[in-house]
């Protein structure tokens, strides 16, 4: 590998200079300028990512130390950057979207009194983000992934007079903290097995781990990737987390924050595929998540929590990429959905924005609110359509193409090919159904058609139409990546493409059934089937489990908190303070300033100290 050019440089100066320049200048003197240097270090670090791209495509890799952070017990650990072809490929994407999304907050956010500190929260986690992909090692991996974590907390809260973002915003922090504890423990041993944490040394060196420790770390990371990537079990967070505002669902929930656990696993597959049957149950888990973010997205009505459960479902067809067919189909689904989902998230930004009279200052809609939007907002429409397009995987739209690559990995084992079909279908239905609903006809229960919806101003829908572009021509990046990439990538067969193909349609067919052909279907099964909508509201009763064994684990910390802190700690501080001046009075009255005694005292002290100090060295 070649040493760290300039360019590289620029990833972490860049913003951490805005950052700086915001916070100690902008914010204090005009705080409504704040997003200005913010702006000028994206759009840095999305030329500076780019230069690199075309570097890789050449063939050069780079790494380099920047200083010794850790230095105790013969263990060294070096704070370094690793652009190599995958952290340059998926970074190049993150800074894209990235820079795109926030120019679009410009003009979300330009009313919201809190202006100058959303965008240092925003680049705050940009920041964060980008040293994660560009790490050289796990602990400094997992600093910049906590800083994600940190970043993601002050989001999602960002409103904070709304109970409902304080509460999503603690449920996504400790949702996380019980995936990192995985993460951490994986850490801590590799140093007690290995002595390193370094990509480099553990990877070119498959004697430092047995397959038994491979497989024990293996699956410590993936249980940490569960979190962050909001796989089954760990994925209840996500859906609370639109209560965050829209840019902020764009960036971490769509492009950045929850595709971490999978570049996680994309970095660690050296060590993975040591660790016997563990991509097997991967797989598995990503195949079962995708089909149950698909079942969660059909049934709802909040167009952000339609996005929400649809993003579960896509993190689970990546993750059965990582787990069935390598590296690749996992990259470049990641890659093309972080343009059609940003894009998608934004999209429904502009209808809440366009509702905005309508719904009473409400921060989200629902396909009740919506309906028949074509007319009155033509360019969210077009931009929503490539985005809805790609996601279901219309070919030749980019999203096909990712998910071809994707099943034509699931297909080896029946299976997963089952649920890998049946997540192609889920996701044309799904978002079929949010096409028509929000966009297309006019239905007596929606209120769209009087609601006298406008377009979004440029500065958002320019952005999203670029977003959509990307993700619809995203589709010619599977060539270069997989070259990028150093890998043959498994083309799917006729019968996969085929099957493929018929699901897609499948899911579409049923969608403009349950919207148009029923058009009264909608709110007649959920005013008919209470039961069944508050089963499906509940994720067939996952979410109130999660939230009762929360709320037992709190109830038992308190219940030993009071034990601990009330019959033993509190006693004993308060006896321990009765105590000493009783102690004081007796050894008052034994000072009777004779030196005869100090210096027996002394003497007997010593004599015991050098007797403890023998027996214990």
């Amino acid at each position: 590998m070649s040493p760290l050019p300039a360019a590289a440089l620029v990833l972490l100066a860049a913003p951490l200079a805005a950052l700086a320049f915001g916070f100690f200048v902008t914010h204090r003197v005009r705080p409504r300028t704040t997003h200005l240097p913010i702006l000028a270090s994206c759009a840095a670090v999305a030329a500076a990512s780019l230069a690199l791209l075309g570097g890789a495509l050449g063939g050069a890799s780079w790494s380099g130390r920047l200083f010794t952070w850790i230095s105790a017990a013969g263990v060294q650990v070096h704070f370094g950057l690793l652009l190599d072809p995958l952290s340059v490929s998926v970074l190049s994407m993150v800074a894209v979207v990235g820079f795109l999304i926030h120019i679009y907050a410009v003009g979300y956010m330009r009313h919201d009194a809190a202006f100058s500190r959303f965008f240092l929260y925003f680049h705050l986690f940009f920041f964060a983000m980008v040293g994660l992909l560009t790490s050289d090692n796990y602990l400094q991996l997992y600093l910049f992934w906590e800083g994600v974590g940190l970043a993601s907390f002050l989001l999602i809260g960002f409103w904070q007079h709304k109970p409902t973002a304080r509460a999503a915003a603690w449920k996504a922090f400790l949702t996380n903290r019980v995936g990192d504890v995985g993460f951490l423990l994986a850490i801590l041993l590799l140093f007690r097995w290995t002595g390193t944490v370094a990509f480099a040394d553990l990877f070119s060196n498959p004697s430092l781990l047995s397959s038994q420790k491979a497989f024990i770390v293996g699956f410590l990371l993936f249980w940490g990737a569960c979190a962050k990537s909001a796989q089954f079990p760990l994925y209840v967070w996500l859906p609370d987390a639109m209560e965050g505002p829209t840019p902020v669902s764009a960036l971490m929930h769509a492009a950045t924050m929850v595709t971490a656990g999978v570049f996680l696993l994309a970095r660690s597959y050296p060590l993975l595929e040591r660790a016997p049957g563990l991509l097997p149950f991967i797989a598995l888990v990503g195949a079962f998540t995708a089909v149950w973010g698909a079942v969660g997205a059909f049934f709802r009505k909040d167009i952000k929590r339609i996005l929400a459960y649809s993003t579960v479902s896509h993190l689970g067809l990546m993750t059965l990429g990582r787990g069935g067919g390598g590296v690749f189909p996992a990259v470049f689904h990641l890659i093309v959905h972080g343009f059609f989902k940003a894009a998608l998230f934004l999209c429904a930004g502009n209808v809440i924005h366009g509702l905005h009279d309508s719904l009473g200052g409400a921060p989200t809609a629902t396909v009740d609110d919506a309906g028949g939007l074509r007319a009155s907002m033509p360019m969210t429409f077009a931009a929503f359509t490539l985005g809805a397009v790609s996601l279901a995987g219309v070919p030749p739209f980019g999203g096909f193409w990712s998910k071809e690559f994707v099943l034509a990995g699931a297909f080896g084992t029946p299976a997963l090919a089952a649920l890998g079909l049946l997540t192609a279908l889920g996701s044309s239905l799904y978002i079929g159904r949010m096409l028509f609903l929000t966009f297309l006809g006019r239905r007596s229960w929606q209120k769209g058609h009087a609601a006298h919806a406008h377009e979004a101003p440029p500065v958002m829908w320019v952005p999203v139409l670029l977003l959509s572009l990307g993700g619809a021509l995203a589709g010619f990046l599977a060539a270069p990546l997989a070259r990028l990439l150093g890998v043959e990538p498994h083309h799917a067969s006729h019968t996969v493409t085929a099957l493929s193909i018929a699901s897609m349609a499948a899911g579409f067919g049923l969608a403009w059934a349950a919207a148009d052909l029923a058009p009264g279907g909608e709110p007649a099964w959920r005013s008919r089937h209470p039961a069944l909508l508050e089963a499906v509201e509940s994720d067939f009763g996952w979410q109130p489990f999660c939230d009762r064994a929360a709320g037992a684990v709190a109830g038992a910390a308190r219940f030993l908190g009071d034990i601990v802190e009330g019959s033993i700690w509190d006693p004993g501080t308060e006896d321990a303070a009765a105590a000493f001046p009783a102690l004081s009075e007796v050894l008052g009255r034994r000072a009777r300033g004779i030196l005869n005694d100090y210096a027996l005292l002394m003497t007997a002290g010593a004599a015991g100290l050098a007797i403890l100090v023998s027996l214990c060295f």
